[in-house]
């Protein structure tokens, strides 16, 4: 159906446009096109200016950091503040800043102990390296001359043998041999490092359980290298004949210093005696400490550690034969060195920014909460002071009357432009203040206006209140660009007609002064014409702009009558401070004045 449709508008345009059919449609079709395509973007704008708008509306609504306004209750002053109010604010602040840098000054130097929690968990396959476990040597007895050191390289008495102990099978023994003395006792110093203990209780080969044992045996000079010997007979003999024959020991664990978030080097100190008819047997358990510290500024970060925290010894005095069998030779100490089973899981948390401004708010929360008794003082004051300035607006002779107190703040004289005035005005005085008190409220003050609107009711038409809401002040300063040309040839034209209009206006003031006095004057009943066309025209002509209605403001209309900036300020309290900003004389008024003129007229009557 469309194909010979389209076919007959082939013709015509063929016929109408002499074959340049092809031509036509496409300019045709461009003019479609691109008339679609802006219309598009037309709506698209449209619908981008709405989403925006209503975007903009919604995060309005959202605003939970919107202003209100606070009025003031005096030229200039929002607050009441008071010198009494000032010293707290210096007492108070200042010590809560000096809080807070104590404070912060405890955080950032670590002394704030922190939040440690502790429990013992059971470990069943563990493994730790330890840089030194344990250390020994001879105790030194000043009280003995000669003392024989066991461990003298020249004649060694006791040799220290290193035994690893892997799934309760005895390796091959190492000498522990050493040339370091102790800087306490001046001898030989036997140090036991760099080893590793595991503890698994599956016996896994991946993991065995390995253990060492140190002992002290008699000296074998085959194990000994070259250059160290053996004691003789007669050494051997001094040395167990001495008295006190003690080893001090020593083992060594970490503590975790919270101060400084290292771990500190500890060492525990105890004596085995020595007896060449008993083997003195220690079996040292260490125990270790899994730690987690939190160390964030305000989220948190995990740093782990582990370490021997811990030894836990079993002594006993045994037989000397005991261990003669296993290692044929007299054994006379034997140091075994495991793991314990169970771990010390600690977790410590230091305090962060947040923690530490809390506890500093809080603080600081209960320094401020005697800032209320200055501010109960100052609300006090402002109240007596607002009451006070009431008063004189109704009464202006009490800004010379003055009220001595005592330090009890009971009155004691009144003066009155430095004389005494009896003490019953007091009585006066509080029923002024009373008087005052219940006119500041809210609802005092909507009821004087409401009367006030009777009033002023009572006195003009409701054509007056309606169209009240058009009437301004008129812009003086304004002046349009276009305007400037204007108003310069209208200036030399006034010019030229200034002794024609001045003798017109001197004419027509007096008739004008008349009417204004009748309008004055005059009551509604007694007027001629409708009472609401009089007092609108008086309205009208007596302002510098009516808003909305392009009236013409007679040249002869007194400035008295007229609208000016002093109207925006007569009726304020600070009245020198506001002539002080020069309002009334920047500007010339839009109509001439009259006042020369009349001053003339009547220096001529």
């Amino acid at each position: 159906m469309d194909f010979p449709f389209l076919i007959l508008i082939r013709l015509k345009f063929q016929i109408q446009y002499k074959n340049d059919v092809n031509q036509y449609l496409v300019y045709k079709s461009y003019s479609l096109l691109c008339h679609f395509t802006n219309a598009n973007q037309k709506q698209k704008s449209e619908i981008t200016i709405f989403m925006l708008n209503n975007f903009g509306e919604f995060l309005r609504r959202i605003d939970q950091f919107g202003a209100s306004y606070k009025p003031s209750y005096a030229y200039g002053e929002v607050q009441y503040k008071t010198s009494l109010g000032g010293l707290l604010s210096i007492v108070l602040y200042g010590l809560s800043l000096a809080y807070l840098v104590y404070e912060m000054v405890l955080w950032r130097s670590g002394r704030i102990l922190p939040k440690i929690t502790s429990l013992s968990t059971e470990i069943e396959t563990y493994q730790l390296s330890f840089d030194k476990v344990a250390s020994f040597c001879l105790r030194r007895h000043k009280s003995i001359q000669d003392q024989i050191d066991p461990f003298d390289p020249d004649h060694v008495v006791l040799l220290p043998m290193l035994y690893e102990i892997i799934d309760d099978e005895i390796q091959q023994p190492n000498p522990l041999l050493s040339t370091k003395k102790s800087e306490k006792h001046e001898t030989i110093l036997i140090e036991l490092k760099d080893i590793v203990l595991s503890n698994n209780e599956h016996e896994s080969l991946d993991h065995p359980n390995k253990e060492y044992m140190l002992i002290l045996q008699q000296c074998v000079q085959d194990l000994l290298p070259s250059g160290w010997n053996c004691a003789n007979e007669d050494t051997i003999k001094k040395f167990f004949n001495q008295k006190q024959n003690q080893l001090n020991i020593q083992t060594f664990v970490n503590q975790f210093n919270t101060s400084t978030r290292q771990l500190d080097l500890v060492e525990q100190d105890y004596y085995a005696s020595i007896d060449n008819k008993t083997t003195y047997f220690s079996q040292i358990t260490i125990c270790t400490s899994n730690i987690s510290i939190d160390t964030g500024f305000l989220l948190e970060s995990i740093e782990m550690m582990e370490f021997p925290s811990s030894t836990q010894q079993y002594i006993q005095q045994m037989d000397l034969d005991y261990f003669t069998h296993t290692f044929s030779e007299d054994v006379y100490v034997v140091f075994e060195f495991e793991l314990g089973t169970l771990q010390q899981t600690v977790f410590v948390e230091y305090p962060k920014i947040s923690e530490v401004l809390a506890n500093i708010g809080s603080i600081i929360s209960f320094f401020l909460f005697f800032s209320h008794v200055a501010y109960l003082i100052n609300e006090k004051n402002l109240e007596l002071r607002v009451v006070r300035t009431l008063i004189e607006m109704y009464y202006p002779q009490m800004k010379q009357v003055t009220f001595i107190k005592n330090l009890f703040g009971k009155v004691i004289e009144i003066r009155y432009q430095n004389s005494r005035v009896a003490l019953s005005f007091l009585d006066t005085y509080k029923k002024l203040l009373k008087i005052a008190s219940d006119k500041l409220c809210l609802t005092n003050t909507l009821y004087e206006i409401s009367r006030l609107q009777f009033i002023v009711r009572s006195l003009s038409d409701k054509e007056v209140l309606r169209n009240c809401h058009e009437i301004g002040i008129r812009l003086k300063f304004i002046q349009l660009e276009q305007d400037v040309e204007k108003k310069n040839a209208i200036k030399i034209e006034n010019m030229n007609n200034n002794q024609e209009l001045r003798q017109e206006i001197i004419d027509n003031s007096s008739i004008d002064d008349q009417n204004r006095n009748i309008l004055k004057i005059m009551p509604q009943s007694m007027v001629d014409v409708p009472h609401q066309v009089v007092q609108f025209q008086q309205l009208n002509q007596s302002q510098s702009l009516f808003l909305g209605k392009n009236l013409q403001i007679p040249e002869s209309i007194d400035d008295e009558l007229k609208l000016t900036d002093e109207d925006f300020y007569v009726l304020m309290q600070q009245q020198p401070k506001m002539k002080g900003l020069n309002i009334v004389e920047l500007y010339e008024t839009v109509t001439p004045k009259a006042h020369p003129q009349n001053n003339q007229n009547n220096s001529s009557n």
